[in-house]
């Protein structure tokens, strides 16, 4: 299972995935869905379904489904990813993830950060030929996330569509002209044989 922890004052390193069976890919080591915010939506609306999970709080969270939580990504073949091209800002940042707290979050787990390598992150700057994302700022970016799906909260306004591992997932009913909840009705469509098992 996957471990994050806060990217403290030292240098971090990634060797290679070259030598990994692609636990960060497996529904078996924890991968089942991962929080997303509104900039991630055009990206991933085409290959993964965006759904929503209600959070501890009763907050309405958008997420990607990842896997089934049984096996590899639908989209990892031999260990290799088939839409590198087009994968999640998750999968991009792996093993790195921003935070809520605006911080900067590695997982220890991963095999490549045991192993000496480039430097991915070294006093608290990301080493920006591994990662391209943009961290700054998102706090503000899951704020804004937050407040424009906190009205639809309402549970008249919520289907659940699939549970997975326990965990309901659910799509906002309402046909508005949101853009947003258009890209999410659209991604639906990725709910395919491969999550429902």
């Amino acid at each position: 299972m996957k471990t994050f922890e806060k990217v403290e004052n030292k240098t971090y390193y990634f060797s290679s995935c070259d030598s990994c069976e692609a636990l960060c890919c497996d529904g078996r080591e924890g991968s089942l869905f991962a929080q997303i915010i509104l900039e991630d939506f055009e990206e991933v609306y085409k290959n993964f379904p965006i759904v929503f999970i209600l959070g501890e709080l009763g907050f309405l969270k958008p997420v990607i489904l990842l896997t089934n939580g049984k096996s590899l990504c639908q989209y990892n073949k031999d260990f290799k990813c088939t839409i590198y091209d087009q994968r999640p800002s998750i999968c991009k940042n792996y093993p790195l993830s921003p935070h809520l707290d605006n911080s900067i979050y590695i997982d220890k787990t991963c095999p490549a950060t045991k192993q000496r390598g480039e430097t991915i992150v070294k006093n608290f700057n990301i080493n920006k030929n591994l990662n391209t994302y943009d961290f700054d700022n998102y706090q503000d970016k899951y704020i804004k996330t937050h407040f424009h799906f906190d009205k639809y909260k309402n549970l008249d306004n919520l289907e659940k569509i699939i549970t997975l591992n326990a965990v309901d997932f659910y799509s906002i009913k309402t046909n508005s002209n949101d853009y947003y909840i258009d890209l999410h009705h659209k991604s639906l469509k990725n709910i395919n044989n491969y999550y429902i098992i």
